[in-house]
């Protein structure tokens, strides 16, 4: 199409932008001209409001597993600093209902 029309306009209309490595929304159509986010719509009476629960699964997992999940855990965050890995580590923990380190 952009062989077709090289110097045409093209415009995007979507809910869900897409960032992922071989396609994304921005690097495809531009900058975004509008966005009409949940809020706006909430308060356009367009929607009604969406109210999230949170709910924590409770893990029974085996003893000889958790070593299991350090190892993961570092093979994941290889890279990343210490601190970063510590700021993920609780927020899985609490997420998880999890202990950090187990």
């Amino acid at each position: 199409m952009r062989d077709a029309l090289p110097n045409a306009s093209f415009i995007g209309f979507t809910g869900t932008p897409r960032e992922l490595e071989d396609r994304n929304t921005r690097s495809v159509f531009g900058d975004y001209i509008s966005i009409y986010d949940i809020q706006r719509a909430v308060e356009d009476r367009a929607t009604v409001p969406i109210y999230y629960e949170s709910r924590l699964a409770k893990l029974d997992l085996p003893e000889e597993l958790k070593p299991k999940v350090d190892e993961e855990f570092e093979e994941v965050t290889e890279g990343e600093e210490v601190e970063r890995k510590e700021k993920l580590k609780t927020r899985w923990a609490q997420q998880d209902g999890c202990t950090p380190g187990l």
